[in-house]
């Protein structure tokens, strides 16, 4: 994998910037809210300045909490084309089928973190 561009550690979360996509690595026992979700908007905007197209990549090592709800913060967030989850549990994967119910963007869901940045950067190229 590349190096990535910009490394950004927040309090619930570390996200990896690179030029098609962000890969978010959220930490153990962490409860994300819309709160947390606007600290990681935030960053977004600093990186990709609200005009340049990306994918967020969830990769979901650790176990967390979310309130699929406050997905739909995201919904407006025009420049992210889409959100890949990134998971190696059944489990996991479950709960990741769930969300995607909760978020409009292009979803998919991967078993690692390769095939999520191949597939995001297929869909930057073709947009």
């Amino acid at each position: 994998m590349i190096q990535s561009l910009k490394e950004k550690q927040l309090s619930f979360t570390k996200l990896s910037f690179y030029d098609n996509y962000v890969v978010s690595e959220i930490k153990e026992g962490c409860y994300l809210n819309t709160e947390l979700f606007d600290h990681v908007l935030a960053e977004l905007d600093v990186f990709y300045d609200r005009t340049k197209q990306f994918v967020y990549i969830s990769y979901r090592k650790a176990d967390f909490n979310v309130n699929p709800v406050d997905y739909l913060s995201c919904d407006t967030y025009e420049n992210m084309i889409a959100v890949a989850f990134v998971t190696e549990t059944d489990s996991k994967k479950k709960t990741a089928e769930f969300e995607k119910n909760f978020i409009k963007k292009n979803t998919a869901i991967f078993n690692t973190l390769k095939e999520a940045i191949d597939w995001a950067d297929n869909l930057i190229t073709n947009q």
